[in-house]
């Protein structure tokens, strides 16, 4: 079956999506927050504590797992962070903060997965995590770092379609509304959660635009809202 590097293994959604990436037979590597959560140990489950702001230490990791495993066939990336704020309440520490959470971990991650992929026969896929506020200026105003620091994965993921077109390298950004995790049912408690998105759900459709017939598609923003 195929490789998969996995960032955010440990968070609420990287949790349901190593969980069913390994029950189909995939061999996950998971990267997780230097003295942050961890993942109970599993068959073909390999998890590696990286700092993605480090550069040097995201290429570092991709050659190895390339030398390792041969190759690395799906790069599902899933760290980022969150922050409200008008343009007036957002400073450029804001705008920077955002962007390193959102924008560079997934940069210095897919860089140098691409060059991997470019090399490779079979190309590879990428999975991307956009969000609607990059999308619709009304719900971004009140978030302008989010906003800004998601659009330019967005804008990445167009990028990595562009430039891997002729190399087999496909890459779709999924844009969920309300994830239904722990810490949005503590942060929201008067909300129902029977509109948002489950994280089941999510891992489910990675997995049939990955490897079911969903492959075929390209060029590909997946508006994964439920009724949120």
């Amino acid at each position: 079956m195929s490789t998969i590097l996995l960032t955010g293994g440990a968070g609420g959604l990287g949790r349901s999506i190593t969980q069913n990436l390994l029950k189909n037979g995939h061999t996950v590597i998971a990267t997780l927050e230097p003295g942050g959560h961890a993942l109970d140990s599993q068959p073909n489950l390999l998890t590696y504590e990286l700092d993605l702001t480090d550069e040097a230490g995201c290429q570092a990791l991709v050659q190895k797992l390339v030398a390792e495993h041969g190759g690395i066939d799906a790069a599902v990336l899933l760290v980022g962070g969150f922050a409200m704020g008008s343009i007036a309440e957002t400073d450029f520490a804001g705008i920077e903060k955002l962007f390193r959470l959102n924008f560079q971990t997934t940069y210095q991650v897919a860089r140098p997965v691409f060059e991997q992929m470019s090399q490779q026969a079979d190309g590879g896929r990428f999975i991307l995590v956009g969000a609607r506020p990059a999308l619709v200026p009304s719900a971004g105003k009140h978030m302008v770092a989010y906003a800004l620091s998601k659009s330019l994965v967005i804008q990445l993921s167009e990028l990595i379609n562009a430039e891997g077109k002729d190399k087999n390298i496909v890459s779709t950004v999924l844009v969920p509304s309300t994830i239904d995790t722990p810490v949005n049912r503590k942060a929201m408690p008067d909300a129902d959660p029977a509109n948002w998105v489950k994280p089941e759900d999510i891992a489910e459709l990675i997995d049939f635009v990955t490897f079911g017939a969903g492959k075929m598609l390209r060029e590909s923003v997946l508006k994964v809202y439920n009724k949120a």
